[in-house]
């Protein structure tokens, strides 16, 4: 019987693990895409769109016209995205929505790089921007 009941618990241990690995495997792929369609957005010089798209709590932080110099400042300083190395990335799952952080180790057309940290808020299926922060050299001294 304690045989029985310890391989019971074991096996619901692995089911919920995977369960967890499956939460994260999602995450991890969702983070890539969400990055990969924010950098054509970026790339389409389509300000509106990033804006208009976020969350209401960043739309509530950040005014269209200060949204849209930050952006500006980056394609002119940076250039369009090329490409994006994942970095680390957090799922926090919250009452207000499930909140994705991650970040990506950007190459930008003008020859620069950047660690770009995106905060994005999942409610219902779709998710939102909530935040966004660059670091890069090339942006501050350019």
């Amino acid at each position: 019987m304690r045989k029985m009941l310890l391989f019971a618990s074991l096996l619901a241990g692995a089911v919920a693990l995977s369960g967890c690995f499956g939460t994260f495997k999602a995450a991890q792929d969702d983070a890539a895409k969400l990055a990969t369609a924010f950098h054509g957005q970026m790339t389409q010089n389509d300000l509106a769109g990033i804006y208009n798209n976020a969350d209401q709590r960043y739309r509530d932080a950040v005014t269209r016209a200060k949204s849209d110099a930050m952006f500006s400042s980056i394609a002119r300083k940076l250039g369009s995205p090329l490409d994006c190395k994942p970095g680390g990335f957090n799922i926090n799952a919250t009452t207000s929505g499930t909140i994705l952080k991650a970040q990506c180790e950007t190459r930008f057309s003008k020859d620069a790089t950047g660690v770009e940290t995106f905060t994005w808020v999942k409610s219902g299926s779709q998710y939102r921007l909530l935040g966004y922060n660059i670091n890069s050299n090339e942006l501050i001294e350019r």
